[in-house]
């Protein structure tokens, strides 16, 4: 008991002095006044990134996004290497949704007969894991679950009942069963520890379920081979929609979607406004939700002794690395007049 609760405080302590150094509205606000790459190089020297660019003989916005994930990921590991249980237990959780990510960018790719030590490069740092490069040569989904993904762990995610699904349909409703599962057994595993750290992560994971079935609704629309019921089995049965789950499985166009989410404020005024921009690839509901997401991680950081924390200042970390590939790839492509269509921390 006291090792864990000196592991605890250690790690709580570190990371919270990680997120009050790592202000990024003066940062972010300073970064889009600078006219190159090596302004951007020499400003963050002088943040808590350090000279993390020093040995870069060559700077590209890809190098600045990926040298600053990479400290990121570091400071992650480190305190994942700190934790006793059940906190390394919470931890590895958030890394199972990069390793979701991961194994459905290397069946993704497979299907498609791309190369696969490049598919691997491009995996998520915090999404590896020992034996995933054997994801590569199995040969069908039967060799993928029994070999491979049951001794992984994945495999509480891939249930065998799901195995038709991954042989006959589409990514996207594989990607929709396997983050499905994750969310409800996250879910499960914050209510059994309970307290704090089931009060701020409660709001958050049904924030983000609710996230995910509009999101797939609307990406599913007309697509007749997803029928009602099939529709609906991919919606997590958690969040403030699950009671209107079954009307959201039918919608098929925004004018429903909207009338199905009256008595959802926070949802129907997601819906509003036009596309933000040609290039920028978010829709107005997607920069809305990522803004609510950071209101709800900037709440679970004012907090103390919770383990949600962890999982928001790493979140908080990820959208500050985007936001920094956004404004260098502005200034490489000279698109200054784009360059504050990111969304702020603070």
């Amino acid at each position: 008991t006291h090792t864990h609760t000196h592991t605890h405080t250690h790690t709580h302590t570190h990371t919270s002095s990680c997120c009050k150094r790592r202000r990024p509205s003066g940062q972010q606000f300073d970064i889009t006044q600078c006219d190159s790459l090596d302004d951007i190089k020499l400003h963050l020297a002088s943040t808590d990134y350090g000279n993390f660019l020093q040995n870069e003989a060559a700077l590209s916005s890809k190098v600045i996004t990926e040298r600053a994930l990479d400290r990121v990921v570091d400071e992650f590991m480190d305190l994942r290497c700190n934790a006793d249980h059940p906190l390394a237990e919470f931890l590895d959780y958030i890394t199972y949704e990069y390793m979701i990510g991961n194994v459905l960018k290397l069946i993704g790719g497979a299907r498609s007969g791309r190369d696969t030590l490049d598919l691997l490069y491009k995996c998520h740092p915090l999404g590896m894991f020992e034996g995933m490069a054997a994801l590569t040569s199995a040969k069908d989904i039967d060799e993928l679950y029994d070999h491979v993904l049951i001794d992984t762990p994945l495999g509480k995610f891939f249930q065998r009942t799901d195995r038709k699904d991954f042989d006959e349909f589409s990514m996207e409703k594989i990607r929709s069963i396997l983050h499905k599962n994750f969310l409800e057994s996250f879910y499960d595993f914050c209510q059994n520890l309970g307290g704090t750290t089931w009060a701020v992560m409660k709001t958050i994971l049904e924030f983000e379920a609710d996230r995910f079935v509009l999101t797939l609704t609307r990406n599913t629309y007309q697509v007749k081979e997803l029928h009602r019921e099939e529709r609906k089995r991919l919606f997590p049965q958690l969040g403030k929609l699950v009671n209107i789950h079954d009307d959201l499985a039918a919608v098929d166009d925004d004018d429903t979607l909207r009338e199905k989410l009256r008595n959802f404020t926070e949802f129907t005024d997601m819906l509003e406004g036009e596309r933000v921009g040609e290039d920028s690839g978010m829709s107005s509901m997607e920069t809305k939700f990522i803004e609510r997401s950071v209101e709800l991680h900037k709440a679970s950081l004012a907090q103390q002794f919770h383990y949600g924390i962890f999982y928001s200042w790493l979140k908080l970390k990820e959208l500050e690395v985007n936001n920094l590939m956004w404004i260098s790839e502005c200034i490489v492509q000279n698109v200054r007049h784009r360059i504050n269509e990111y969304v702020p921390i603070y």
